[in-house]
């Protein structure tokens, strides 16, 4: 009993907090912009291939920092009006703890699949409810320290849809809820626990509009972390894991053809910080990304 009281005092000072494991393929900005039709037009090609370069930098409260630099690939298969979509992600990262760097590594990413159906109703107006199955490629990390990738099995809905008020601009919405599910993790000192991050829930709203080839995009999204658990309980984990977050975000656009391949080309570069907690949350987060969107 004293050695696990201990082991919980020694985790609990050693980490800055379960945050800092974040996950690329879960980030609602770069799915609702990549997935969005290079063109308006009738388009027969089915295939869309995205490869894409990312740096996120983050700094908390106690002024422990991270950075996580890596890449993303996904694929979308696209069969009017449905479409399947998988993305998986790799990125190098290290937590500084002032001027000290406590870890650093490499890891991947889960696995995201998503399959829905675009409702479209009159000229260019798009409804689009999506279905959601996350699945790890790596143990649960987030107790013994700085994860890329939940590394938990998730199921979640989606509902998104963009609303046109000109010929070149429209306005986009969506909000997605995912459940994560509870999996075996243990701390530095090989204690076991069943931990989950808990519930996800996204809002995103935004405008974009386009002066052909170009187009540029500025929104706005809103997270909430909450629900996580872990057994044997201490509360200390679940209040520095359960997070409110605002990101702010534009995104430039570049379309052009080879042959009958369509291409598009985005740079996107976000602001954003957590509301709460207090003391182990963001400060400010600056994530930075380019893709290349292929479509075949």
């Amino acid at each position: 009993m004293k050695y696990r009281l201990q082991a919980y005092l020694a985790l609990l000072l050693a980490l800055p907090s379960p945050l800092c494991a974040i996950s690329v393929v879960y980030n609602f900005r770069i799915a609702q912009i990549t997935k969005q039709p290079i063109t308006d037009e009738e388009n027969y090609n089915r295939h869309t291939a995205i490869a894409l370069i990312f740096d996120q930098y983050s700094k908390t409260h106690n002024d422990t920092s991270q950075n996580f630099f890596g890449g993303l690939a996904a694929y979308i298969y696209t069969h009017n009006p449905y479409f399947v979509r998988a993305d998986f992600a790799v990125s190098h990262f290290y937590t500084k703890d002032q001027c000290t760097t406590t870890f650093s590594g490499t890891e991947t990413d889960d696995i995201l699949f998503t399959a829905g159906y675009n409702f479209k109703f009159g000229d260019r107006k798009v409804l689009t409810p999506s279905l959601l199955f996350g699945v790890p490629t790596h143990q649960v990390f987030n107790l013994k320290h700085a994860s890329f990738g939940y590394g938990l099995f998730s199921l979640g809905g989606q509902l998104d849809g963009s609303y046109p008020i000109s010929t070149d601009g429209a306005f986009l919405g969506g909000v997605r809820y995912i459940r994560f599910f509870k999996r075996n993790a243990q701390d530095e000192y090989c204690n076991d626990y069943r931990f989950s991050i808990g519930n996800v829930q996204d809002f995103l709203v935004a405008w974009k509009n386009n002066w052909q080839p170009h187009g540029i995009e500025l929104g706005y999204t809103a997270r909430f972390l909450f629900g996580a658990s872990v057994s044997p309980h201490f509360d200390d984990l679940i209040e520095k894991t359960d997070y409110i977050r605002s990101n702010w975000y534009a995104v430039y656009k570049y379309k052009f053809a080879l042959g009958h391949t369509l291409n598009r080309l985005l740079l996107n570069v976000s602001y954003g910080f957590d509301h709460r907690p207090h003391v182990y949350g963001n400060k400010y987060i600056i994530f930075i990304w380019g893709s290349w969107n292929v479509n075949f």
